[in-house]
């Protein structure tokens, strides 16, 4: 490894070589394992190391016979030889022996083992025993400023694409270990300015670890990073990111079954700290009072026009979101067009305005990306319910099942899932496709309550 270079220069070279070898662009690979073609881009860089899913996921589109993983072992051990002559270099440096040092300490060494357990097998080494190891030098360093807000804004973004797109759960390991570190630099008395950054940035992580729990069934921890969400927000004083959190809150204590009411009256503090102002964030809020109150209406317990009104609502916000909103496709804080779209499938299937819901379910699809593949499949559940009350039971029976068997099943999907059963006419809820569709929601639930 030359002098300037990362341990994962070595990991980007090869993946580069293996990607021409196969003649696939970025793009192309990125769609095939649901990342970012940026953040693929850094991978080749060497400026960001992988994870665990991501390696397997590169191996299996490029078919490496194994190299990848082989290079990015060694990247590993690379960097654990690197730390172990950094500690040794600063071990004549001593820190004041404070309790908070001991648990650092502590933290630290169980990071080592697992960094050491792992390099013993085939395993990949865990990011985030990687990361707590270098907090600890960087620590050791004292170089506590050494950090930009402009990387945690894009960490921020990549883990609101990748909460989107890849396996439930799979992020809580990282995303713990980045609020940690922000923890630690808010820990370090930084300007007024980077403070206000780093509340911003424990608002973000707080909120995609939320989100994370919520598909894991976890409603209380969820409960919980959602508050620390909320409390960074007020404290950074930015408006927009306030009636963000509060519409993710919102939308995940939905899925999760709090009752409607109390979603709504949180939906209903997003539109008060908004003021009318446009932003994602509103646009959300707004998204989720059609998609509750729609719910409602399906179920006998609500006005349609009440739905039909918050869709109406959302529109006008939709018009003057800024670029930057409604140009970000991929990620959890954008509002793109495909969302908008999706909102009004949902409304106007459960209120019974078939011809809308089907053109807007038309124009979701062709609108929406290939790596958000939870999205995709929860529009397929719009599709089957509508074409269940349109009478077509064993195709809408078909699409939902299709909905079920691609990626793990989230709160949210389950939730629809239900809905399509209950709009299921009462002689076809006997039928056989009916009782498998029942039966492979239950399985799914109960194997995330095993996990």
């Amino acid at each position: 490894m030359t002098s300037g270079q990362t341990p994962w220069a070595a990991f980007g070279a090869v993946l580069r070589i293996w990607r021409d070898r196969r003649g696939i662009s970025l793009r192309r690979l990125a769609e095939q394992i649901r990342w970012d073609h940026s953040v693929i881009a850094r991978w080749e860089q060497g400026r960001n190391p992988p994870s665990a899913d991501a390696i397997k996921a590169l191996e299996g589109a490029l078919d490496t016979g194994g190299e990848l993983t082989e290079v990015a072992l060694r990247a590993q051990a690379m960097e654990v030889e690197r730390l172990r002559g950094e500690i040794r270099r600063l071990q004549g440096r001593t820190l004041p022996a404070t309790p908070q040092n001991a648990k650092d300490d502590e933290m630290e060494r169980r990071a080592a083992m697992q960094v050491l357990a792992a390099l013993g097998t085939t395993a990949v080494v865990p990011p985030s025993a990687i990361q707590t190891i270098l907090s600890g030098v960087n620590r050791a360093i004292g170089d506590r400023d050494d950090f930009g807000l402009d990387e945690w804004e894009r960490t921020v973004w990549e883990y609101g694409f990748r909460t989107n797109s890849g396996p439930l759960g799979a992020l809580i390991g990282e995303v713990t270990a980045d609020i940690v570190e922000v923890k630690r630099l808010l820990d370090g008395n930084p300007t007024s300015s980077l403070r206000t950054g780093l509340l911003r940035t424990i608002a973000g992580l707080n909120q995609v670890l939320a989100g994370e729990l919520t598909h894991m069934q976890a409603p209380s921890e969820a409960r919980q990073a959602h508050a620390t969400a909320r409390r960074a927000a007020d404290a950074s004083g930015d408006r927009d990111l306030r009636v963000a959190v509060r519409a993710g809150q919102a939308w995940n204590a939905f899925a999760s079954g709090e009752h409607p009411r109390i979603v709504l009256r949180r939906l209903d503090d997003a539109l008060r700290i908004a003021g009318g102002a446009p932003s994602a964030g509103l646009a959300n809020a707004h998204a989720g009072r059609a998609f509750v109150l729609a719910s409602q209406a399906a179920a006998g317990r609500s006005d349609e026009d009440a739905a039909v009104a918050a869709l109406h609502d959302l529109r006008d916000v939709f018009e003057r979101l800024p670029g930057s909103a409604t140009e970000d496709e991929l990620s959890i804080w954008g509002f793109a067009e495909r969302a908008l779209r999706f909102s009004e499938a949902h409304t106007f299937a459960l209120t019974g305005h078939k011809r809308e819901a089907e053109q807007a379910i038309a124009q979701a699809f062709v609108l929406y990306p290939p790596e958000l593949v939870h999205g995709l499949a929860n529009l397929r559940l719009i599709q089957a319910y509508t074409l269940i009350r349109d009478h077509d039971v064993p195709q809408g029976l078909d699409h939902a099942m299709t909905s079920l068997q691609g990626p793990p099943i989230t709160p949210a999907r389950r939730q629809m899932t239900g809905q399509v059963i209950n709009g299921l006419p009462e002689k076809a809820r006997t039928l056989p496709a009916a009782q498998e569709l029942r039966a492979t929601l239950a399985a799914s639930s109960a194997s995330l309550r095993a996990v």
